[in-house]
């Protein structure tokens, strides 16, 4: 893992499955499982990213009361995950990969901040068991296609593939497949209830 308040040397570039010419991850940043993350060239990711390839959770296992252990195989807390940043990506502040399996990010796409990706979820199979200590599912493919634009705050489910060119609207929690030129955005906020003060 590296976690920095620092930029990276040329020899922890050297751990990425591939780091491209130009590209820079701007501190502070965590990286979980470099060798199974591929940055094209003159990517730029700003401060507070974490991008997390899981590979092996089976540490979570152990926090698992003895009566439940059973319950579970340490072969559901390995993954064989890849994370792909095209070339010439640029993405914002407190950026979020969560990958059990794959997330790929076409060429030219543009991420707000406080943006989310994840392949996967928490198990909650286990009515005993804490939330934290079960596996991670083996995440479903997500894929952005090159041009795309994401807005502040948005979420990709597992799943989600995009087609390229594609606008994802601000606070936008998106699941499944769009076509090409596709904007996507939230339901507008909207009054649901006006809490009445008690008499007096």
């Amino acid at each position: 893992m590296l976690e920095k308040t620092e930029p990276l040397t040329d020899q922890e570039k050297g751990l990425f499955g591939a780091f491209g010419n130009g590209a820079k991850i701007r501190p502070p940043f965590r990286i979980l499982n470099p060798h199974r993350i591929f940055i094209g060239d003159f990517v730029s990711i700003r401060e507070e990213a974490y991008l997390h390839a899981y590979e092996d959770l089976t540490k979570l296992y152990d926090f698992i009361d003895e009566a439940y252990k059973g319950d579970f195989d340490l072969s559901q807390y390995r993954y064989d995950s890849r994370i792909v940043i095209g070339r010439e990506v640029q993405i914002g502040r407190n950026f979020f990969i969560s990958c059990t399996n794959s997330v790929e990010i076409g060429r030219n796409v543009t991420i707000s901040e406080r943006v989310f990706i994840g392949d996967n979820n928490h198990s909650f199979s286990h009515p005993d068991v804490p939330i934290m200590q079960q596996p991670n599912k083996i995440g479903t493919p997500v894929l952005i296609g090159s041009g795309s634009w994401i807005g502040a705050g948005a979420s990709l489910l597992p799943g989600t593939t995009l087609g390229k060119n594609t606008v994802i609207g601000t606070l936008s929690a998106v699941r499944g497949e769009f076509p090409d030129h596709a904007v996507i955005g939230p339901e507008p906020a909207k009054l649901l209830f006006v809490k009445q003060p008690p008499p007096e």
